[in-house]
C-alpha cells in the first residue's frame, strides 16, 4: 500500500474486498478492517469447480445494476434512517465505498448489488436478455475491417 518494497514478512489480506500483499507498517494501521487471507486447498477449489460445472447444465443469466442505482441507493438508506458509515459496516466496505456509490462515481459489482439488495430492500439488478446483448454489441462493435475501409476513404 505505501509502494515500498516488501522486507520480511508480508501479510496477505482481503481489504475492501481485495486480497493484497502488505508490509508490516501498512499491517499495523489496517488490520482492524483487514483480515487475514487463507488460502484454501487446491484439491477443494477443483472439486467445487467440477460439481459447479455438472449441476450448472442451463444457460447462464447475465444480469446488470441499473442506471440509476446510486439514487436508489441512496433514497433507501435515508428511508431506513441509515448513515453512511452504518450501511458501510453492514456489508463490511469502507464508508467512502458507499459514498462513492451515492455520488455514481462507482458502480457497485454483482455482488455488491445483491448484498445492498438484501440490505436496504431495493431491486438494483436486472436480467438482459440475450437480444438485448447481441444488438448492444452490433452497435458498438469495429473490427479492422471497418477501419480499413475508413481510411480508405479518406
Amino acid at each position: 500500500m505505501c509502494g515500498m518494497p516488501i522486507r520480511g514478512k508480508g501479510f496477505t489480506v482481503v481489504y475492501e474486498g481485495s486480497i493484497i500483499t502488505v508490509c508490516e507498517v501498512c499491517y499495523s494501521k489496517i488490520k482492524k478492517s483487514a483480515k487475514i487471507y487463507e488460502e484454501k486447498p487446491k484439491k477443494a477449489q477443483i472439486i467445487k469447480q467440477q460439481s459447479q460445472n455438472i449441476n450448472n447444465k442451463k444457460p447462464e443469466i447475465e444480469v446488470e445494476v441499473v442506471d440509476d442505482y446510486y439514487k436508489v441507493i441512496k433514497s433507501a438508506r435515508e428511508r431506513l434512517g441509515l448513515t453512511t458509515k452504518q450501511l458501510a459496516d453492514k456489508m463490511k466496505v469502507s464508508e467512502n465505498i458507499i459514498k462513492r456509490f451515492e455520488q455514481g462515481k462507482l458502480k457497485p459489482t454483482i455482488e455488491q448489488a445483491k448484498e445492498l439488495e438484501k440490505i436496504l430492500s431495493v431491486k438494483l439488478l436486472y436480467t438482459v436478455s440475450n437480444e438485448e446483448t447481441q444488438r448492444g454489441e452490433k452497435s458498438f462493435e469495429l473490427t479492422l475491417g471497418d477501419i480499413v475501409n475508413i481510411r480508405e476513404k479518406k
